[in-house]
């Protein structure tokens, strides 16, 4: 063992240990390999020794006076969790054998909200740095998870990943033993199923060791096995196809050990369900590929008692049926069309170490009805039982003297789900956002009333955008993207979990405002209200004007060509991302809200006068980023082909001969016919502001002089 130095700092106590590592130690697993003096520094500063890569989940056990401390490991070797970006994160961390996390710092991720951002990285080092000390059990946070500015979901799936892992390493080193000067002595009892042990397996790892089976049921073998049965009058839940053709081909599992049931439904996940599974049940997996589903219908008709009627467990001759409350969704993985989880109660006589079957049935609705059973037998592998019997089992210890083991840590509950933990935190802005949100559908409701006011439309368009600019973009830091987009488009590929949307509160609630608004009225909701940056070019806008910079427009054929370059944006990004071209999304960069919003301009220098001079030609022509160049706008102008609402009012003069409103749009978006183009419309009522202005717009001065009105005082004050 090497003997530790007081006289030298940490680091240098870690870097001689690796050094001086013995012959055994020079096995090194890929975690060792990764455990740089950087990484060591924040980890484990103190570590004098450690052990090897051992153990499932693997670990490397930290020595301090001759006895294990603390356990390092990776949360890409043993969960594979993934942030906002669909990529797994790589986070080593380490955890005492009180169970208090003793250092967390990521080595790899493809974050697109860091990856090319030093402040954020430094700012998402400093947040996993200070979760040291912090116990599994309860406990605050040292840091809330906005405190990596726009990048709260990574921060909190990193942070749920290190103590999700670090249970799963405690939990799994509980083993007593005998100490000798020679051996080491593992006493054996009776066989065990292994619930706690966990190491990342593919599916198809579970198939090849007999994990998960599988049973492929042809329309031919169902027509033979009714015929077997005498069955000559058949109606069939579902009618046969051709002979070859799949009818069902169905999937079980015993998920109750950790490392089954973390591989198929991701760790996290089984971490919720096991919450919910009473102590002592067993939960089986089972998934199905064809137009059977073994689920049927009567599970939720009251009048048939909540049961499952397709779907039934025998073992031993005894058979455990299903009702409504045993069943809980989960999420299909490799092509599989249905999944479900079916818990086994304790105490109903089930054992999980014995062989079972599961049996399909395929009921027949002719008279007589028949059920025909096709069976799927199950025996869990011999890797997930611990303690067989068996003599006690000796293996070799190094010439040293007798080193005092820990005793088994006490079981831990998993942490609190990352969007439980967002919502929670975010309830104060959540009620911020409800009024502001709550003000602008009023505002759309009662935009007759308002436009009817000139100044009275100015100051609340204008105070509106400031909101949004400094409390949900620079305050809040809720800037919708493209890369929301990409995110929420590519979640059902990965088979990300409902979590997965609902962990950053804010930007959920806008997603779904901007949806729904989009499909009612169109992308101006967004766009011209709801958008930081947006704001933010509208107001500079509205300061370049009031200081006389000359404004251009392009001539109208030259604005509908430069109109497509938007779409041709989202297009590039889209296709890039999507299809892994651009993993770390870094074509998203196109857009400069992650440094004019999110960073409010504290990023490198490049950034800044990107973003700077997207702003500036904004000076001279009104919101030219969102017009000709914002992918998010050009995805939001494909939709708004869908609105279903057109609240913009027109007359037959508006194009002939009027041509007030076409003038004075901002953004250019009413055609010389009058037609209000609504996928390049911002929705900013100006248009209105002229309709209603019995000053300005000629119909109604025209109306009014045909009634020897004279022009009321109100009006030309408001108008002034």
């Amino acid at each position: 063992m090497l003997p530790s130095f007081p006289q030298l700092p940490s680091v240098c106590i870690a870097l001689i240990a690796f050094a001086f590592a013995s012959p055994a130690d020079a096995e090194q697993g890929k975690l060792r390999e990764r455990l740089t003096p950087e990484v060591m520094a924040v980890v484990y500063p103190s570590a004098e020794r450690l052990g090897m890569e051992e153990g499932s989940p693997p670990a490397i056990a930290v020595y301090k006076g001759g006895q294990i401390v603390a356990y390092v490991f990776s949360t890409l070797d043993i969960i594979a969790a993934t942030g906002y970006s669909t990529t797994p994160f790589d986070v080593i961390a380490g955890v005492d054998l009180s169970g208090r996390i003793t250092g967390a710092k990521v080595v790899f991720h493809q974050e697109s909200m860091i990856v090319h951002d030093a402040v954020r990285q430094r700012q998402l080092d400093t947040f996993l740095a200070r979760e040291a000390g912090r116990p599994l059990r309860g406990g605050t946070n040292a840091l809330p998870p906005d405190y990596v500015a726009g990048a709260t979901i990574t921060a909190r799936a990193m942070r749920a990943a290190v103590l999700t892992t670090a249970g799963l390493v405690l939990r799994a080193r509980p083993t007593r033993t005998v100490e000798t000067t020679q051996t080491t002595v593992t006493a054996t009892t009776i066989p065990t199923l292994d619930v706690e042990s966990f190491s990342i397996k593919s599916w198809n790892d579970l198939l090849a060791e007999g994990a998960v089976v599988r049973r492929r049921v042809t329309s031919r073998d169902v027509a033979t096995a009714f015929a077997k049965a005498g069955a000559t009058d058949m109606k069939l839940d579902w009618p046969l196809g051709a002979a070859d053709d799949l009818y069902i081909e169905f999937m079980t599992a015993l998920a109750t050990p950790r490392a089954i049931g973390g591989n198929l439904l991701g760790v996290v996940k089984f971490e919720d369900y096991k919450q919910q599974l009473r102590r002592g049940a067993q939960a089986i997996y089972v998934a199905s590929n064809g137009p059977y589903d073994f689920l049927g219908t009567k599970y939720f008709r009251e009048s048939e008692g909540y049961r499952f009627d397709r779907l039934r467990v025998v073992q031993n001759g005894k058979t455990f049926r299903f009702v409504q409350n045993d069943y809980t969704y989960a999420t299909p993985i490799e092509g599989q069309q249905l999944t479900g989880l079916f818990a086994i109660r304790a105490g109903s006589g089930f054992d999980p170490l014995k062989p079972w079957r599961l049996e399909v049935l395929i009921n027949s609705a002719g008279s007589p009805p028949v059920t025909v059973a096709f069976g799927l037998d199950y025996k869990i592998p011999d890797t997930y039982v611990l303690q067989v019997p068996g003599p006690p089992v000796i293996t070799p210890r190094p010439q040293t003297a007798p080193q005092p083991q820990p005793e088994p840590v006490t079981e831990l509950p998993p942490p609190v789900p990352p969007w439980v933990e967002a919502w929670s935190d975010a309830r104060t802005n959540i009620v911020i956002l409800a009024v502001l949100l709550s003000v602008l559908t009023l505002i759309f409701v009662f935009q007759a009333a308002l436009v009817r006011y000139r100044l009275a439309h100015r100051l609340v368009r204008t105070g509106f955008l400031l909101v949004v600019l400094v409390w949900l973009g620079w305050t809040a830091g809720v800037q919708l993207s493209i890369v929301n987009v990409v995110n929420y488009g590519r979640a059902p590929f990965d088979h990300a979990e409902l979590g997965f949307y609902l962990t950053e509160p804010l930007m959920v609630i806008i997603a779904g405002y901007t949806l729904l608004s989009v499909v009612l009225i169109g992308r101006g909701v967004f766009c011209g209200w709801l958008c930081p940056f947006g704001a933010l070019q509208e107001l500079l806008g509205q300061i370049s004007r009031a200081l006389r910079v000359p404004q251009w427009n392009p001539p109208h054929r030259l604005e509908k060509r430069l109109w497509m370059g938007k779409y041709i944006a989202a297009a590039a990004v889209l296709t890039l991302v999507m299809t892994q071209i651009d993993p770390t999304g870094t074509t998203s960069e196109i857009e400069p809200f992650k440094t004019a919003i999110t960073t409010r301009f504290t990023r490198a220098w490049p950034y800044v006068f990107y973003a700077g001079g997207l702003l500036a030609v904004g000076l001279f022509s009104e919101r030219a980023y969102c017009r000709f160049l914002c992918p998010l706008g050009g995805v939001l102008a494909f939709l708004d082909r869908l609105h279903l609402l057109n609240l913009l009012k027109r007359r037959p003069e508006c194009g002939s001969p009027c041509h007030l409103c076409e003038r004075g749009c901002p953004v250019r978006a009413i055609e010389p016919t009058g037609k209000i183009v609504t996928s390049e419309c911002f929705q900013c009522l100006d248009c209105q502001v002229e309709y209603y202005d019995e000053t300005r717009c000629p119909p109604l001065v025209r109306a009014v002089k045909l009634r020897g009105e004279a022009v009321p005082v109100s009006i030309r004050m408001n108008n002034a």
